[in-house]
């Protein structure tokens, strides 16, 4: 009973993370941007960052086969449908084709726990960890790069006023 509501617990933070990651992680770059040299914000956002993701993953895959059985049962009969259907049939081939360039530049686009979710889906193989590590550095530093450079920028911008 425990064990199942700790897993709950840390699905729906994996979950907020995945979904809420620019509303609440982004504003704290940009702030602590403000204040501390943007080079060490920035090192030290793509390496937090880097390593939650690579945990989400990880515990994401290894949960993998209980989400399925559980939550995830409804939504493969509706991914399978979706499989063979005319308008997703390219785009989740592409997903599912078991290629590292278009992980890595979905992730970066979209966000890590997100892709590798939606490439478990598509694919149902696991997403190995060279892949996911991969996945993580190219959404890591795009999203380190974003929100530092907003706050160095509003940073210089207060300078001049």
């Amino acid at each position: 009973m425990i064990s199942r509501l700790a897993n709950g617990a840390i699905g729906a933070l994996v979950g907020v993370y995945a979904f809420l990651d620019d509303l609440l992680l982004g504003p704290i770059l940009v702030a602590v941007t403000v204040w501390v040299p943007w080079y060490l914000v920035f090192g030290i956002a793509v390496g937090a960052l880097t390593f939650v993701n690579i945990v989400c993953c990880a515990w994401m895959q290894h949960r993998w086969d209980d989400w399925i059985r559980g939550y995830g049962a409804r939504l493969e009969t509706r991914l399978e449908k979706l499989r063979r259907g005319r308008v997703l049939k390219h785009p989740l081939g592409w997903i599912s084709r078991d290629s590292t360039v278009l992980l890595v530049i979905a992730a970066g686009l979209i966000g890590t726990v997100i892709v590798v979710a939606v490439a478990r889906l598509a694919g149902s193989n696991p997403i190995g960890r060279r892949r996911v590590l991969l996945a993580s550095l190219s959404y890591s530093i795009g999203f380190a790069a974003t929100y530092t450079g907003v706050g160095v920028a509003i940073e210089r911008l207060v300078r001049l006023i």
